[in-house]
């Protein structure tokens, strides 16, 4: 029992984590004037894909991650960590 506990804890936190990386995604692409549509051209992606890792629906890859860092011009650490 407490381990089902424990893994839904986690569970939990990995949504928040991958939320709070989709907020600064979206934040970071609207600072660059990028729409969705556009950006996820560039990434390679669909926009719909682009849009759940936004609203924290799915978490992107690591690879995927660096690319984003890379045309977004910014950390990859600033993507991953708690504060904006």
């Amino acid at each position: 029992m407490k381990e089902k506990i424990r893994d839904q804890e986690t569970d939990k936190l990995m949504r928040e984590k991958a939320r709070r990386i989709g907020v600064k995604i979206k934040y970071y692409r609207t600072l660059k004037g990028e729409n969705q549509t556009v950006f996820s051209e560039k990434l390679g992606v669909s926009y719909q894909y682009l849009s759940r890792i936004e609203c924290g629906k799915q978490t992107p890859s690591l690879p995927l991650l660096v690319k984003i860092a890379e045309l977004l011009e910014v950390d990859l650490a600033k993507l991953v960590s708690d504060t904006l």
